[in-house]
C-alpha cells in the first residue's frame, strides 16, 4: 500500500527533482489536449532545471512539494503579485500550479493536497485563493467546483502560438473544502 502523502515546502535542492516530476505532470495532464511539439516547447521553457531553481528562488512565489515516502508525487505553486480585475477578494494569492503524478491521484490525496494548500495560503496571509484552468480540463474544473471555487471571469492564456480563453475561478480561503484536519499530515 502506497503511504499517504506527506507535504512540504520546496528549497533549492529540489529543483532537478521538482523539474523531472512537472514536466512529467505536465504532459500527463495535456497529452491528449494540445500538440505535442507546443506541450515539449512548454516543458523546456518551463520546467527545465534552471527554471525551476528560479522559480524555487521566487521570493513572489511559494512552492508546496508532496511526497509519497522519499518521493515527489505533486506539488503546488502559490504566487502573490498581480491578479485578472475580475478576482476582487481580499488578500489575493494565486494558486499557480497545482499537480500530483497519476499515481497519487483517484485516492482523495488531490483533497489533502489542497487542504495543505490551504494551511500554507493562510500561513502567507492570504483571504482569497485564486486560479485559472484550462477551459478543456474538465476534471480539473470538476475538483475545484467541489472544493468550493466558484468561476468569477476569465484570463487569456498564451500556449503555443494560440491565446487560449480560460476560466479564472476563486475562492475565500476559509471556505475551502477539504477533508479532516488530522488527514493534513505535513513535515517541515
Amino acid at each position: 500500500m502506497t503511504p499517504p502523502l506527506t507535504f512540504r515546502r520546496g528549497a533549492l535542492d529540489d529543483a532537478e527533482a521538482l523539474a523531472n516530476l512537472a514536466a512529467r505532470t505536465f504532459l500527463e495532464t495535456y497529452r491528449d489536449f494540445e500538440e505535442v511539439q507546443d506541450n515539449a516547447d512548454y516543458v523546456a521553457k518551463h520546467f527545465e532545471v534552471p527554471a525551476v531553481a528560479r522559480l524555487l528562488a521566487d521570493p513572489q512565489a511559494t512552492t508546496l512539494l508532496a511526497a509519497s515516502g522519499a518521493d515527489l508525487a505533486g506539488y503546488a505553486v502559490l504566487r502573490a503579485g498581480s491578479t485578472p480585475p475580475c478576482v476582487t477578494g481580499a488578500k489575493p494569492l494565486q494558486l499557480e500550479r497545482f499537480y500530483l503524478g497519476t499515481e497519487s491521484t483517484g485516492r482523495g490525496e488531490g483533497a489533502r493536497f489542497l487542504g495543505a494548500v490551504e494551511v500554507e495560503a493562510r500561513e502567507l496571509g492570504a483571504l482569497t485563493l485564486w486560479l485559472g484552468v484550462y477551459h478543456r480540463n474538465a476534471r480539473a474544473i470538476r475538483f475545484y467546483e467541489s472544493r468550493g471555487f466558484r468561476q468569477i471571469g476569465e484570463r487569456d492564456f498564451p500556449f503555443g502560438g494560440k491565446i487560449f480563453v480560460d476560466p479564472v475561478y476563486a475562492i475565500a480561503v476559509d471556505e475551502i473544502r477539504f477533508p479532516e484536519p488530522e488527514a493534513l499530515s505535513r513535515e517541515s
